[in-house]
């Protein structure tokens, strides 16, 4: 049982209990494989590539792949001072002990945690110094530009790893027990994996070409802190085809590909029984593009009443009518939608392809169905940009006040990111760009908008970061050493020690952040994301002379990736552009072929044949007029379980009744909550056999003892429901007391039940356990039911 101190914030973090959690057996796997995110645990238990590696990698025959996230401020000092290891979640074992540890770099200035947690574990942070231990590989979508970081990583995954991550663990079973260098260059020879001890340029990007072939999670561990985006996702497609000249994604993740709508019905029944989330988001880079939207939705709506869609970024015009009144009646979110610029001809020039005319006459619609704040947003920094462009804002948003919607504008500068036609052109400065969003806030006084801006100076050393060439990794190891970490947060960036290292080395921020001339070779090329280089260098010409380009669902853009046949003619002056450039044939390696096998994953849940939704008659359309059933249950938490919090604990709950079919009556009519009673709060720390919870279900769900059991099963480890009865809370009992156990003998005014040689037994009744608990003299609390205390086992 962990006992974590009690200035340790939001400790169920590092319990590792979480349902759907994958346990194996340490001596039945060859293979330990620590899968890392180095942000908060809220934020990596929220991303979807996250869970899609983990159960990628536990599907591969005698491979175990553990989860571990960066620690908050506090539990990384209270490691250090007490000599602790960095551990994995599911057994605690070290990351030092593991075969291989990977990271996934999504955001640039996450590149300080990931030192930091390597420091953590006692793990040298350069690869050339790590002559035993784990094989460290690095991924994610930063690693397009890998130059800045490789000199931290033994490997790294240029691209998609789904099909490339089961290459690589069979590679490193053939070869554990070599020599650490020998396991590198046997990894190195992969398409697709770099290795800064054994280079080799250019380095293909991987990608999926069929998703309806390629792994889905459906039951992902659910967190049990509430995480920054807690719901079930599922990946509706991959890749963009619009073609917006600034977007990394959109060129980066090409070809544009969707999941069969089939699949997204087999992936949703699965996902919704593994968890029982209350929200569905359907991912992808502009799911208003996605061929079966409509149909999906209705899918939603049909068989899962009171779950609620949301759709993460919608391109303006690309959902419908349809769409929008199938999704306002049913529970949803909030609408977010990309506008980028407000005049046609800037986005003419930045390629975005979107009639804003039909947004503004969808307000009424969006009105009607509840919709009363809409997010849009925008984009500042491009070199074109003049005072019109932002004058056109307030223009633009009048028919929104019109309608009574209020507006959450969200304005970010432009960084002119790798592998797109912008790489070229410079960064503004931090002076102009806080005068243009000055300018816009100013605008936009009195007006029914809510600015919000990103800090310039953010902007500035984000694309320092991703424009970062080799000379830049010792700004990091600087960066450590003066203890920067938890730079996402901003309480922890200090951009002026950027600055300053900058200063010291003589290097000049511009080149970094200046314009690059279209001839000259880049930092990033080492990469072959598949889009040819003139390809982007005629997108950039184009966006000169204020020109559009179409999008790839209409026909094929050529950009060389391949991925359809040609079906766009393009003007003889791409012909001439191509021609400019010099290209360089792409190396043979010989490959060694991998026959990949999948295994069974021991979970600790259940196989539950229960179906996913108790669906209401069709021939009771006044139902919810009919009363519900209450019913109560008694919970308690034990152990690690005594870690998470009151309102975590509630969520986990709903969802495992949900998992079960068990459909819980909801309130409120455009954002329905569900109709629940509970006990007073409990203390994080103390454990309990007698938490209550009162829901209220449908008419004709019954609730059994054999369903109880189920649920207890996919509850987080030290979590157990006791009894039900059916009816309310106050039919339950609700005397109790505490009882406190201590290695010592206390003298307080505390009733003594007695000594076994090892603990002494007390009990207290009455308030202030919270206070008593932070004293630290009782090594474990538990609130009892009074009729209960003398029978209770203290080693649940």
């Amino acid at each position: 049982m962990l006992d974590i101190v009690n200035f340790i914030t939001r400790p169920a973090r590092y319990t590792g209990i979480e349902p759907n959690r994958i346990i194996k057996d340490p001596d039945e796997v060859s293979v330990r494989f620590a899968l890392c995110f180095p942000d908060l645990y809220e934020v990596g238990m929220s991303y979807y590539g996250f869970f899609l590696l983990y159960g990628i990698a536990n599907s591969v025959q005698s491979v175990w792949c553990e989860r571990c996230f960066a620690p908050w401020s506090d539990m990384d000092t209270y490691l250090r001072q007490n000599g602790r290891p960095l551990t994995t979640l599911e057994s605690r074992t070290p990351l030092s002990a593991m075969d291989m540890i990977g990271f996934s770099l999504s955001y640039e200035l996450n590149i300080t945690n990931i030192l930091n947690m390597l420091d953590l574990a006692g793990i040298p942070l350069r690869a050339e110094d790590r002559k035993k231990g784990p094989i460290v590989v690095g991924g994610g979508p930063s690693m397009l530009n890998p130059a800045p970081f490789q000199k931290f990583f033994d490997i790294i995954v240029i691209g998609e790893a789904d099909k490339k991550l089961p290459e690589i663990l069979h590679v490193l079973k053939t070869l554990k027990g070599e020599p650490h260098e020998k396991v590198i260059g046997g990894l190195a020879q992969l398409e697709g994996v770099y290795s800064p001890l054994f280079p080799k340029t250019p380095v293909r990007r991987q990608f999926v070409e069929d998703l309806d072939d390629s792994y889905h999670p459906t039951r992902p561990p659910i967190p049990v802190v509430g995480s920054i985006h807690d719901r079930f996702n599922v990946e509706i497609s991959r890749g963009c085809g619009n073609g917006c000249r600034f977007c990394l994604a959109g060129f980066g993740y090409r070809p544009y590909r969707e999941r069969s709508f089939e699949k997204l019905k087999e992936i949703i029944d699965l996902g919704m029984q593994g968890t029982g989330y209350e929200e569905i988001s359907l991912l992808s880079l502009s799911s208003g593009d996605y061929t079966s939207l409509f149909d999906t939705i209705a899918y939603i709506k049909e068989r899962y009443r009171g779950v609620s869609v949301s759709l993460p970024s919608l391109k303006i015009g690309s959902i419908r009518e349809r769409e929008i009144s199938l999704m306002g009646d049913i529970a949803r979110t909030g609408f977010t939608f990309a506008l980028e610029s407000a005049t046609e001809g800037m986005r003419c020039r930045i390629n975005k392809n979107i009639d804003v005319d039909v947004l503004l006459g969808q307000l009424p619609l969006l009105k009607q169905y509840g919709w009363r704040k809409l997010k849009l947003y925008l984009m500042v920094g491009f070199p074109w940009e003049t005072e019109e462009d932002f004058l056109a804002i307030k223009e633009i948003l009048s028919p929104f006040e019109k309608e009574r919607i209020n507006i959450n504008l969200s304005v970010s500068p432009f960084i002119p990111k790798p592998h797109t036609p912008f790489q070229w052109l410079p960064m503004e400065n931090e002076v102009i760009l806080s005068e243009k969003i000055s300018m816009i806030r100013k605008i936009l006084k009195g007006r029914r908008v809510k600015v919000k801006y990103r800090d310039p100076r953010t902007s500035l050393v984000e694309a320092i970061v991703a424009r970062g060439d080799s000379r830049l990794w010792p700004l990091f190891e600087y960066l450590f050493h003066k203890g920067i970490k938890l730079e996402a947060w901003r309480e922890y960036f200090q951009p002026a020690l950027y600055d300053e290292w900058f200063n010291q080395q003589g290097i000049s921020i511009e080149d970094y952040l200046g314009k690059k001339p279209i001839e000259s070779a880049l930092p990033w090329d080492i990469v072959d994301t598949g889009i040819d280089k003139s390809f982007l260098a005629h997108e950039f010409i184009l966006a000169q002379a204020g020109k559009k380009t179409g999008d790839c669902y209409t026909g094929c853009a050529s950009c060389g990736i391949g991925c359809t046949e040609s079906g766009q003619t393009r003007d003889s002056s791409f012909s001439a552009v191509r021609s400019a450039f010099v290209e360089n044939p792409v190396q043979d390696f010989k490959l060694s072929q991998f026959e990949i096998q999948n295994s069974k994953l021991k979970i600790d849940t259940p196989s539950i044949q229960t179906p996913a939704h108790a669906e209401v008659p069709a021939d009771r359309p006044n139902c919810e007029r009919i009363p519900g059933i209450k019913y109560t249950f008694r919970y308690g938490k034990y152990g690690d379980a005594r870690y998470i919090g009151h309102l975590d604990m509630m969520n986990i709950l709903l969802r495992a009744f949900r998992s079960l079919g068990i459909t819980i009556r909801t309130h409120g009519k455009f954002h329905p909550m569900p109709k629940i009673s509970l006990s007073d709060a409990l203390p994080i720390g103390i454990e309990s056999t007698c938490e209550l919870i009162e829901i209220e279900t449908d008419t004709g769900i019954l609730i059994h003892e054999k369903m109880i059991g189920e649920i207890n099963k996919i509850l987080p480890k030290g979590t157990k429901i006791l009894e039900f009865i059916k009816g309310s809370i106050q039919n339950m009992g609700k005397d109790y007391s505490y009882l406190l156990i201590s290695d010592k003998s206390i003298d307080m005014e505390l009733w003594k039940l007695g000594y076994n040689s090892k603990w002494h037994f007390y009990t207290w009744k009455g308030k202030g356990i919270k206070e008593l608990r932070a004293k630290g003299d009782f090594q474990r609390i538990i609130k009892v039911e009074d009729r209960r205390i003398h029978g209770l086992r203290a080693d649940n």
